[in-house]
């Protein structure tokens, strides 16, 4: 047997097709809550996913746990069943009773305590972490969400305005949604979550041209377009990537997007990126 199939696993209890785009998976199994889920609404999982010959995907796909239930030991994950990918493949051919294996989890959502407002965007990959932010968020903090996406899922939850820009495969629409968002008055957070050389110019946008100070924004690249290539160029530069990430918190000198600016500068004039 090999490594990755001694890694916990989960059980695949119930599979729904939400849309011609989400495959909803109910999970079970106490590896979940071995993790120690951070209980953030945007808690995910690294999903080690059986691959067609047999075993499974050794690197591991994060996905948003859309739903948790209190003894943290059962959940729902929604899949996007785009061309291509290990998850999508898997959720086109998943049946009840699949193990797959589990191995880390994070959060990345900051709102900051006090923000009265907030805006979130993404892309279709986003859409399940969105709608539990949305559904978590206290009543006294207006929302505003806007989705690259052909059309609102139907279970996108109450208690926000919700708009959606139609998707355009050949690229992000993200960085043209972000530079043409109104921002409220007051304290806030914009959350942007989508493919990654979108987000990157997105961050770019609000840090350098809107002026946001750290901590009213956030900003994670969920995919990459160029998933494949990009693993190449990191596997065969793998020392330039940790050296230039090095150099970069040394002269970041404790600002994690001062750091994220001369990292990513870096690797562009390299070519890594």
């Amino acid at each position: 047997m090999t490594l990755i199939d001694e890694r916990p696993a989960v059980r695949v209890v119930g599979l729904h097709r939400l849309s011609d785009t989400f495959v909803r998976a109910e999970i079970e199994g106490a590896a979940l809550a071995a993790l120690g889920l951070p209980g953030a609404p945007d808690e995910a999982c690294v999903f080690h996913f059986p691959l067609p010959g047999g075993g499974r995907d050794d690197h591991g796909r994060w996905y948003t746990l859309r739903e948790v239930s209190p003894c943290r030991t059962r959940a729902c994950i929604d899949v996007v069943c785009h061309p291509g990918g290990v998850g999508a493949g898997w959720a086109r051919r998943a049946c009840v009773g699949d193990e797959i294996g589990v191995s880390r989890t994070h959060s990345w959502f900051r709102r900051p305590a006090g923000a009265r407002w907030q805006i979130l965007v993404g892309d279709a990959a986003v859409v399940p972490a969105l709608a539990r932010i949305v559904a978590e968020t206290p009543d006294d903090v207006d929302t505003e969400v806007v989705l690259e996406l052909d059309r609102v899922p139907g279970d996108f939850p109450a208690g926000a305005r919700v708009r959606h820009v139609p998707a355009d495969e050949s690229a992000s629409r993200l960085p043209a949604i972000v530079a043409g968002l109104t921002l409220p008055e007051g304290p806030g957070y914009v959350y942007v979550g989508g493919e990654a050389s979108a987000t990157r110019a997105a961050r770019r946008h609000l840090r350098h041209e809107r002026g946001l100070p750290a901590g009213s924004y956030g900003v994670l690249g969920y995919w990459r377009r160029d998933a494949d290539t990009f693993r190449r160029t990191w596997e065969a530069n793998q020392e330039r990537f940790e050296r230039a990430y090095a150099d970069a918190v040394a002269a970041g000198a404790g600002d994690e997007e001062r750091t994220l600016d001369l990292y990513e500068a870096t690797l562009e004039r390299d070519g890594l990126l």
